[in-house]
């Protein structure tokens, strides 16, 4: 059995294929199996694919017939055949650096507490350029996944790029892939509170992951789309209703966010700024 499953689902992202399996099939540390999932990709995804299919650590090539319109639906689907102790989602625009897995899987091997480990990151354009360091991932931490959810993940998703994570695959027993379903962007952070609970986190301070940022992705559509806001609500009262948050934190964290919706250019469509606050402060009503 392999000791980590590396599961990359893909959609529409075969300018970036090439470079994201090999920096995968690259790492210094062996023992894995890469799982390949396509969500009907209508570009030459497939293709590019195919000619890495055939590498012996390639367990499993799965190609819907449709798009699942839901990137969590194929997270659920690559975990259902993944056989690794450990998993890396390792998205499919992104690159890790060869010493990415061995240096998490030395984490979570030596301390058996810790259910997830994952490192800082750089971020990098369409062509491979770097353009930031996130100054906030400096340092190495460690939390209990309680303390996260009753701190930082109130303000975000505290891991925000799944490919700079791996983490224990007996966590997602807890995972309600039911929900996660029906969120468009922010499912990611949602999964992360329900497997960081529980457990201990660690973040590595080594720039392990390079997060590609383009007009695609995922966050930046969920901020575009003000859905950062209306869906990350619905997290922050999940993490209400299940663990205890003291009135100041929820005092502290309404005003940090009402800030952000001041600040925020809310698009067409969605209720006008006074009903977003609104909405907001009455979750700490």
């Amino acid at each position: 059995m392999p000791k980590v499953s590396v599961i990359m689902p893909n959609y529409n992202h075969a300018a970036y294929l090439p470079e994201r399996l090999e920096s995968i099939l690259g790492q210094d540390f062996s023992d894995f199996e890469v799982i390949l999932l396509d969500d009907h990709s209508s570009d030459n995804s497939t293709d590019i694919l195919e000619k890495y299919a055939s590498d012996k650590r390639v367990s499993h090539f799965i190609r819907n017939e449709s798009n699942s319109g839901s990137t969590f639906i194929q997270w659920e689907k690559g975990l259902s055949v993944a056989r690794g102790e450990y998993i890396w989602i390792a998205e499919s625009d992104d690159i890790a650096a060869p010493r990415f897995l061995s240096e998490a899987v030395e984490v979570l091997d030596r301390d058996k507490d810790t259910g997830v480990v994952f490192s800082s990151s750089v971020w990098i354009d369409e062509n491979g350029t770097e353009i930031h360091r996130p100054g906030h991932e400096s340092g190495d931490r460690r939390w209990s996944g309680s303390e996260l959810v009753r701190s930082e993940f109130l303000n975000g998703p505290l891991i925000y790029n799944a490919s700079s994570a791996v983490f224990r695959k007996n966590r997602v027993a807890g995972v309600d892939f039911g929900t996660l379903r029906t969120f468009r962007y922010t499912g990611d952070w949602m999964f992360w509170v329900q497997v960081a609970a529980g457990t201990r986190v660690i973040r590595l301070d080594r720039r392990l992951n390079f997060f590609r940022r383009h007009a695609g992705n995922v966050s930046f559509k969920s901020e575009r789309e003000g859905l950062l806001f209306t869906e990350g609500f619905r997290v922050i009262r999940y993490i209400y209703a299940h663990y205890p948050v003291p009135f100041a934190v929820r005092r502290k964290t309404a005003l940090r966010w009402a800030r952000k919706i001041g600040n925020a250019e809310i698009p067409a469509g969605l209720p006008p700024e006074v009903r977003l606050y609104h909405r907001l402060f009455r979750i700490f009503t």
